[in-house]
């Protein structure tokens, strides 16, 4: 008798999960304004700022995805983005007030072409441009263009810059850090 009580609970507990999973799902492309007909999201998972996306028609995403799109994110019609990807049109501004960085955003919006594929664990940075037709592998970082039909993998790093030393070197006479800790500042 214990067997078949266990059995059924994890049975009605699967049965909850997805119901409860189709509804985070419903709730959050409700939230999208901005999209077109045959949108597929294949389970939870977060968007900020909904209202600076915009999906064309067919796209499908799959679960566990991050888009923080306060920058603007385009993603243009039959593209397929698999579980885990994370988009991401926000950093820190490092040339602020203080160090690491300050508390203000730097924004730059992102364009994904027509029927691109984006694999899973993908990262797409700000900024970034994907052609129509462009294969991103899974695990890729984007940071910049892919061109149309381009297939891209890898997170190979390069440098892209430098901090402004007088500034820095400004900063950390001032003591201008970013805290953490439960200060107010934190």
């Amino acid at each position: 008798m214990n067997l078949l009580v266990a059995k059924l609970i994890a049975s009605l507990a699967r049965t909850v999960r997805k119901l409860i999973s189709k509804s985070e799902v419903a709730d959050e492309l409700s939230r999208v304004k901005n999209k077109g007909i045959g949108i597929r999201l294949e389970g939870p998972g977060t968007v900020l700022e909904p209202e600076n996306l915009v999906l064309e028609d067919y796209v499908s995403i799959g679960e566990n995805h991050f888009f923080r799109c306060k920058g603007g994110v385009r993603i243009g019609k039959y593209t397929r983005l698999s579980r885990n990807v994370v988009i991401h049109t926000v950093n820190h501004n490092y040339n602020g007030t203080m160090l690491p960085y300050d508390r203000t955003d730097v924004t730059s919006p992102i364009t994904i072409g027509s029927y691109v594929w984006i694999g899973m664990n993908a990262c797409i940075l700000p900024g970034s441009t994907i052609g129509d037709g462009a294969i991103i592998g899974m695990g890729a970082v984007v940071s910049g263009k892919v061109n149309p039909g381009e297939i891209v993998v890898g997170a190979k790093i390069r440098v892209i810059g430098k901090r402004n030393e007088d500034h820095t070197l400004d900063l950390t006479k001032k003591d201008a850090f970013l805290k953490s800790g439960g200060d107010a500042d934190a």
